[in-house]
């Protein structure tokens, strides 16, 4: 009985890499009017047919936006099942793109703040966001950088799919490390001229390492790590929020959180990473990932 649902799971895990890879080539050959109007109609059902993770988007919503009104609180949520809808086919579509193509749409526009650092072999940690686009700033930024790009990942069950995607990511000079990894990762390198992507805005697991700062007006626990690594191998921190233009265009604009991070206060820099972030939500709020239980974890 073991053995036939290990092979009934490695048969999924197949169908759904080879699914994929079938999914990209049809995606090549697409223009980016047509992918438009078929995430318009993912939307829709995810929105009004699936209903993905609409109870969570609608408390996480009322908790960020009290004072908003019920149809405030419905544009919003259908915005951002769209804005979700994009990432998804420009994600798809960007994995048969050229990197000329990639950046054209996705501009860095201040790299030369992390540029300073680098030049001179100093790591640099940045602090990303599911804002926008998070999977195109992954791959246009490191061309725009003098030094290598390290991002972290989740790994996943399916090694395949893991080993397709990673591979995908890396194509614009990524390297990819997993999260479990990235302490050891940046001991190795801590003299060399190297970014550290690491995407903090998501709930923790673990309630005892937790960075609990203000954020939306009540109390968050946010992931430690860009705090505790930056302050241990003594990197500048710099936070960086990707705007929509229009459909299918963002560009990259780089904030620096601190270059000394051992003069910051204790959790100072997770509290100014909180209110980088909570400023660019409320600025563009249906461009966020809505549907994470981000309040899932309660303050004592």
């Amino acid at each position: 009985m073991y053995s036939q649902l290990v092979m009934y799971f490695c048969a999924m895990q197949r169908i759904a890499y080879f699914s994929l890879r079938i999914v990209i080539v049809l995606f090549r050959w697409l223009p980016f009017r047509a992918l438009y109007i078929l995430s318009d109609g993912i939307a829709f059902l995810l929105c009004h047919v699936i209903r993905y993770r609409k109870n969570v988007i609608a408390d996480n919503l009322q908790r960020a936006f009290p004072e908003k009104t019920e149809a405030e609180i419905r544009d919003i949520t259908r915005e951002s099942y769209r804005s979700l809808s994009d990432v998804l086919v420009e994600t798809l579509k960007s994995f048969s793109m050229s990197v000329g193509a990639l950046t054209h749409r996705c501009r860095p526009v201040n790299p030369e703040l992390l540029n300073r650092y680098l030049d001179r072999n100093q790591p640099v940690i940045l602090a990303g966001t599911h804002l926008g686009n998070w999977e195109y700033s992954g791959l246009t930024m490191p061309p725009a950088f003098h030094g290598i790009t390290i991002g972290a990942f989740k790994p996943l069950r399916n090694k395949k799919m893991e080993h397709f995607l990673n591979l995908a990511r890396a194509k614009t000079g990524m390297e990819m490390v997993r999260m479990d990894d990235v302490y050891r990762v940046m001991r190795l390198r801590s003299s060399e001229a190297a970014v550290f992507l690491l995407l903090a805005d998501q709930s923790p697991s673990s309630r005892k390492s937790a960075h609990w700062v203000s954020f939306f007006g009540q109390q968050t626990a946010f992931l430690p790590g860009v705090d505790v690594l930056s302050r241990k191998f003594v990197c500048p921190v710099v936070y960086y929020r990707i705007e929509r233009l229009c459909r299918g265009f963002y560009e990259i604009v780089f904030e620096e959180i601190c270059s000394d991070p051992n003069a910051m206060p204790e959790k100072g820099i997770t509290r100014a990473y909180a209110q980088l972030l909570e400023r660019n939500i409320r600025q563009r709020p249906e461009q966020w990932l809505w549907s994470h239980r981000r309040w899932k974890m309660k303050a004592e």
